[in-house]
């Protein structure tokens, strides 16, 4: 049977059999989204076992969604489209479908509710989230195994293997595919060797930003690549990054300033992009003392 149930700001459905419920539609205008663990049908307690197809699909507010441990399945598309979501709280034992969570283009934090003994778990739910936002690859999105350290060797030798793509590749294909695949976009050579950058410039930063079990070459390398794109030089990608997706987010500008990407003369590029937004971040850039606001990755490295 189907029946509905309220929320703060809209309504879930939910189809329901004898031993076990499950989540299919949602309409409204909830921004956090609690997943009942069971509902009442018929005077007894049904556990809502999963979430099914598409009942999320393409929601333009939901920013959170807390999972309950009652849910064993999170089915195909359940959230694609999301483009809102930003954190979703789960636990390990849980089974999630291909493309659940495609083109949820701004999760950021996938919480994993069990503790363990191994090691940084929110550096883990971040890396979780950018496996699926920034790398696609739904073998790295593995609840049970992630935080382990063969987990993390696979998630670095992946962002490795990516560092070390060309960046014209795939280039042509784009070309091959047509304009009508991708209206509004600049399908320039330029505008491509920019994103492609870009993309690697976020896996850089997130890292580096949760950098448990980060071997020394490996952080040294993400480094190098933020600088070489700091504002001032041919391509300042990093700084395109921080100014346009992270404007108001200081922690970002402390990035730049520990991978040596704050000098005189790109402080004065970044100042004058900045204008009159990002105030608080603007103050922070204008008081960052070059010579003493924290040693660089570089001096680090100096003897």
């Amino acid at each position: 049977m189907y029946m509905e149930i309220d929320t703060a700001s809209g309504v879930l459905g939910l189809n329901i059999s004898e031993d076990e419920a499950g989540i299919s539609t949602h309409r409204g205008r909830d921004v956090e989204i609690n997943i009942p663990a069971s509902v009442n049908c018929a005077d007894k307690q049904v556990p809502v076992t999963y979430i099914g197809r598409k009942a999320f699909l393409s929601d333009k507010n939901i920013r959170q969604i807390h999972v309950p441990d009652s849910v064993t399945r999170i089915d195909e598309w359940a959230f694609a489209g999301c483009r809102a979501l930003d954190t979703i709280s789960i636990h390990r034992a849980i089974s999630v479908s291909n493309g659940a969570f495609k083109d949820c283009v701004s999760l950021e934090c996938v919480e994993l509710r069990e503790k363990d003994d191994r090691g940084a778990v929110a550096d883990t739910g971040f890396l979780l989230a950018a496996s699926i936002r920034l790398m696609e690859d739904r073998f790295l999105f593995d609840l049970t195994g992630a935080g382990s350290t063969d987990w993390y060797g696979k998630w670095d030798m992946r962002l490795r293997s990516i560092m070390d793509e060309p960046d014209e590749e795939g280039f042509s294909s784009l070309l091959a595919c047509g304009e009508e695949d991708y209206e509004g976009r600049d399908n320039s050579l330029e505008a491509y060797l920019s994103r492609r950058r870009q993309r690697k410039i976020r896996l850089c930063m997130v890292r580096l930003m949760h950098d448990h079990m980060l071997a020394e070459d490996m952080r040294e390398a993400l480094v190098t690549y933020i600088y070489e794109h700091r504002a001032g030089t041919a391509n300042p990608d990093s700084w395109i990054v921080v100014l346009n997706e992270h404007g108001d987010e200081e922690a970002y500008y402390k990035l730049l300033g520990d991978c040596g990407c704050i000098d005189p003369a790109s402080k004065e590029i970044m100042l004058k992009d900045m204008g009159e937004k990002h105030t608080l971040c603007k103050s922070f850039l204008i008081r960052y003392d070059i010579s003493s606001g924290g040693d660089s990755f570089f001096d680090s490295m100096s003897i």
